[in-house]
């Protein structure tokens, strides 16, 4: 499974194109690079970008949910709401539907983040917001790695 990383701004031209970064396309590994993504509703905002087998594998996670489940069904609709299957042009680059640039508050530019098995595309400020507080603010970064990083026991 391809792993993302890193943090690019490009501009989103008229009709809704966005430049994939070369090492984005690849997943980080020297393999060719992809030439289909899966968008969706992210979390907090952004767009996410997934490979198809990280798109599978959310597909896989989500037919597992009880169909009794009422959070579980508008999760499902939420999650695929807007969902769309999208090819990387000659020129690198992907069309996002006006419906996820809504989503995301997009207008000329936008930051595409690595955050390993999926692509987030953000609004710059929002992605400045929500990066901020956890970089800037002395300890929340190592608060956080303490929480998520405990050794079991």
């Amino acid at each position: 499974m391809p792993s993302f990383v890193g943090t690019f701004s490009y501009a989103i031209d008229h009709k809704g194109r966005i430049a994939v970064p070369t090492d984005m396309r690849r997943g980080g590994s020297a393999r060719r690079p992809l030439s289909t993504f899966f968008l969706n509703r992210g979390f907090d905002g952004c767009i996410a970008v997934y490979p198809p087998e990280g798109w599978q594998r959310m597909l896989e996670k989500i037919r597992k949910f009880s169909p009794g489940d009422a959070k579980a069904r508008a999760f499902k609709r939420a999650f695929l709401q807007d969902a769309m299957e999208v090819t990387v042009d000659s020129q690198g680059r992907i069309t996002i539907s006006p419906a996820l640039i809504a989503h995301a508050a997009l207008g000329k530019d936008a930051v595409l983040h690595g955050s390993d098995t999926c692509i987030e595309i953000w609004n710059p400020e929002r992605f400045a917001q929500l990066t901020k507080k956890v970089v800037d603010t002395p300890g929340d970064y190592e608060e956080l790695a303490a929480g998520l990083f405990k050794e079991e026991a």
